[in-house]
């Protein structure tokens, strides 16, 4: 009995994540309420509440989406021919993708995590995994710090996502040529000092 009825409450907190996502996607999370996305549910606010706050919806959606990208890179990984700057690159550019697709959201996403009161997946499983796909492009390279130079891009990558400001929000193009540079600099300063 006890896991037919958390089978029922996971399904029911994956719908209320779903709705809540698609409501912030749609009509901002500003004006989105937790009765429209109790409502749009089909379920109580109470039952809402339980899956999370608006802070806490948004950022588990997020994690979501940068889950899911995590995930169908591992599903099909192939060994490039580039190098491992722009092998690097390419590991971050689903993520330049995903916080350009919507600028604001993405915005009140950083600014809910930067105030520390709700937990992300992100900065710690989803990080490693982040983290650990760049090592392994630097260890190919035979780079012989390869961890602490993966730490360095990977928390560069993510100062450079939420201070992102240029002049066209949507484009993705100029963050990625953004994000290649500041992992060019970094490899860089890495082989001047060796």
């Amino acid at each position: 009995m006890g896991s037919v009825r958390e089978a029922q409450k996971r399904e029911t907190e994956a719908r209320v994540l779903t709705v809540a996502d698609e409501l912030f996607r749609t009509r901002g999370f500003t004006v989105t309420t937790i009765r429209d996305i109790a409502t749009a549910a089909g379920v109580s606010t109470g039952t809402v509440m339980s899956a999370g706050d608006k802070n806490a919806l948004l950022v588990a959606s997020f994690d979501q989406r940068i889950e899911e990208i995590h995930q169908g890179r591992a599903e099909c990984r192939a060994e490039s021919a580039s190098g491992a700057i722009e092998q690097i690159a390419e590991l971050v550019e689903p993520f330049a993708e995903l916080f350009t697709a919507d600028p604001q959201l993405a915005r009140v996403y950083g600014s809910i995590l930067v105030a520390g009161e709700t937990a992300s997946s992100t900065f710690t499983e989803l990080a490693d995994t982040l983290i650990n796909e760049v090592e392994a492009v630097l260890v190919r390279a035979q780079v012989q710090v390869a961890r602490p130079l993966a730490e360095s891009i990977y928390f560069a990558y993510i100062g450079r996502l939420f201070t992102w400001t240029p002049q066209d929000d949507h484009n993705t193009e100029q963050l990625k040529r953004s994000l290649k540079g500041i992992i060019a600099a970094i490899c860089q300063t890495r082989k001047s000092q060796a």
